[in-house]
């Protein structure tokens, strides 16, 4: 029996898929253990840290909507701990599990060539990368959203109701995944119009659509209960073109956007070369894919908003990279094409490099390297107390949540308990006025407070005095103050 060449492997749609999802993961796991978790991160691990019970006590109070991420992420640390290498390299994973998918989709659809040209811009959009850093669920929404449209093609091919069924099952457990995901749905019918106008695939996608809307009726009515928990939405100006047409596929790169405005305005005029060398379909759905649920979404926003932030839409970005593989695929000249996809990868290189330095998340957060300075100046027995005040999700108290290891051996001054299961991301913590007990005993405190002084810190400062504490050194971090106070004998 022959054996069939590496060369000829690496031409099958299966060897493509797999070395470009390596590819793909890899690239976006590259450098995630240099930012700081931010607030979404911490969340993700406080709540995946609960044993069933008590997560399942904490999504009847908030979060039900990302009750299923929480849970595979509890798997996934039990297995592999819960460093930020560990919890951003699920979303690496879920990055490689798209771009191969991509693969697939696009080798079904227009061909391996084309596939490959869009699995290869999918992996090196700012959005995609920034998704392969982030532990949160937007890579793996992603990931199985791609799927499902594969299931999609294949339901509406083969018609038979095995596949409706596949395809009924992973749409679901997409939206359970991210709730939002569901506009994918519009996409969905946008491509059978095209490709398959028969009543009979129309009524059989229809019927699972009813299912699928009923099984996700639970989750929607628990999201809306929780409506609550994205009233912050209201006061970020969010809503603007930068932030619905650049943002949720190029992140906030402005080069890459120039590159794009070309490409697509090339591409719109030469719509028809398109439609007749790719086909009505595939263009319905990479559009529909793309901007039917930014669409949706908005129209929701501007009737019962607050509801949109650029990162919900990431799940539309393998969609976006279809369009982008559309548009240089327009070139004749195949040297062409593969410059123009080696321009759209250098156009992110600033943003990726930018999304993985230590400061990249959230207005330049700093729990990491509050964490880090704690660990390496303190002593076994030094006390700490992290500035706890709950309005905002930059407080320094979130180090110790997703960091605890660099903790270990401190005493924690002011932690009372854990309020996780009642449905806040808040430790009850005692005021500075009602530490002097735990403060006996304790020769060194580790102070860290927002750089712009609190009434907190000013309260804990005073407190400190009070038993005899002074000032020993103070480490300016980006965001974040650590002070070092010693009794005053001690020094």
């Amino acid at each position: 029996m022959r054996t069939p060449s590496v060369r000829r492997m690496l031409r099958s749609v299966p060897a493509l898929a797999i070395v470009l999802g390596l590819l793909a993961a890899g690239i976006s796991w590259i450098g995630s253990a240099t930012p700081s978790f931010w607030f979404d991160e911490i969340a993700t691990l406080m709540a995946a840290r609960l044993g069933g019970p008590g997560l399942w006590q904490f999504l009847q109070h908030k979060d039900a909507v990302h009750g299923l991420y929480y849970a595979l992420i509890h798997f996934w640390i039990q297995a592999f701990g819960d460093s930020s290498v560990a919890l951003r390299g699920f979303s690496a994973l879920a990055v490689g599990l798209g771009t191969a998918g991509l693969v697939v989709l696009g080798s079904k659809l227009a061909g391996v060539r084309f596939g490959v040209l869009a699995a290869l811009i999918y992996l090196v959009l700012p959005r995609t990368t920034f998704m392969g850093i982030e532990g949160r669920s937007y890579a793996l929404a992603a990931a199985i959203v791609v799927w499902g449209v594969i299931a999609l093609i294949s339901a509406a091919r083969r018609n038979t109701w095995w596949s409706w069924v596949i395809y009924t099952v992973v749409s679901i457990a997409t939206i359970y995944l991210f709730m939002y995901a569901g506009l994918i749905l519009a996409a969905h019918l946008a491509y059978l119009l095209f490709a398959h106008r028969d009543r009979r695939t129309l009524l059989r996608w229809g019927i699972s659509a009813l299912i699928i809307l009923a099984a996700v009726l639970p989750l929607v009515r628990a999201g809306y209960g929780q409506r609550g928990q994205i009233a912050w939405l209201s006061g970020q100006p969010i809503v603007n073109a930068w932030t619905t047409l650049v943002e949720p596929w190029l992140d906030g790169s402005w080069l890459l956007a120039i590159l794009v405005i070309v490409l697509l305005v090339i591409a719109g005029r030469r719509l028809p070369q398109i439609l007749a060398r790719f086909g009505t379909p595939l263009v319905a759905l990479a559009a529909g894919w793309a901007f039917a649920p930014l669409i949706l979404m908005l129209i929701a926003n501007s009737l019962f908003g607050p509801l949109y932030t650029s990162r919900y839409m990431s799940f539309t970005t393998p969609g976006f990279a279809l369009l982008l593989a559309l548009a240089v695929s327009v070139f004749s000249r195949r040297w062409i094409v593969w410059v123009l996809v080696g321009a759209i990868a250098l156009a992110s290189l600033p943003t990726y490099v930018a999304q993985r330095g230590p400061y990249a998340k959230q207005n330049g957060v700093d729990f990491l390297q509050t964490a880090q300075t704690i660990a390496e100046h303190a002593s076994p027995g030094d006390a700490f107390f992290l500035q706890n005040d709950k309005t905002t999700t930059i407080r320094p108290r979130l180090s110790v949540n997703g960091y605890p290891a660099e903790f270990a051996g401190l005493e924690d001054l002011a932690f009372v308990r854990s309020d996780l299961e009642n449905g806040n991301f808040n430790d009850v913590t005692l005021p500075p006025r009602k530490l002097g007990e735990r403060l006996r005993g304790v020769s060194t405190v580790w102070v860290a407070g927002s750089q712009h002084t609190t009434p907190e810190i000013k309260a804990m400062k005073r407190e400190l005095a009070r038993h005899g504490f002074v000032e020993r050194e103070r480490y300016p971090l980006n965001r974040t103050v650590v002070t070092e106070y010693v009794r005053e004998e001690t020094r």
